[in-house]
């Protein structure tokens, strides 16, 4: 069943670099408002995937997800993802995922990693019909990729490379940094944005 009046906050869009805390975000959000709200990410999406698309370990790039060499803004080594034919497909699944729980009546997290106002902009003229709310997330270099390094599923060195593109020209109702300020009071300063 399709809604037919524009839901108040109805999706609340998060992005940010690897390791930034999105996730966790993510799912304390959902426990704490009060409406019903599903999550959805690209996490997710990749998970629906043959594994043998994707290549996390060894540079060949695929048809799905790769981590290729780059280097940073200092020249210093880094990983950035690749995205093959398939992987561009899934992409856009999220977003048609995405609409489609929205038309639904649902309310929605997303958890997302887009690159740049370029990548950001495709998902607003997508959501524009739906009341959103832009949240960007970051933290400093050196916490990503401590983080990276605790977590031990992320390319290390992916998340400089990460965190140097994402928020580029993008304009968000909110910011936060992950480091600087605590998920309690994040949440806080969410919820009575949506209330």
């Amino acid at each position: 069943m399709t809604h037919t009046t524009r839901l108040k906050n109805q999706i609340i869009y998060l992005n940010g670099p690897s390791s930034a805390g999105k996730t966790t975000l993510a799912r304390t959000l959902q426990q704490a408002l009060e409406k019903p709200f599903l999550i959805v990410g690209i996490d997710m999406m990749i998970s629906l995937m043959p594994e043998k698309l994707n290549d996390w370990h060894n540079g060949q790039k695929t048809a799905g997800f790769s981590w290729q060499p780059a280097e940073d803004r200092h020249g210093n080594p880094a990983y950035k993802i690749e995205v093959g034919s398939f992987g561009q497909r899934v992409i856009q699944m999220l977003k048609d995922i995405t609409v489609t729980l929205a038309r639904s009546g649902h309310y929605i997290i997303i958890d997302d990693v887009s690159f740049g106002k370029q990548q950001v902009d495709q998902w607003r003229e997508v959501l524009k019909e739906f009341d959103v709310v832009w949240i960007g997330i970051t933290a400093p270099v050196e916490v990503l990729e401590k983080r990276e390094q605790e977590r031990g599923d992320r390319k290390l060195r992916s998340a400089c490379w990460q965190a140097e593109r994402v928020h580029g020209g993008v304009q968000y109702d909110r910011m936060f940094d992950t480091h600087e300020q605590s998920v309690d009071t994040i949440i806080k300063d969410i919820t009575e944005k949506i209330a």
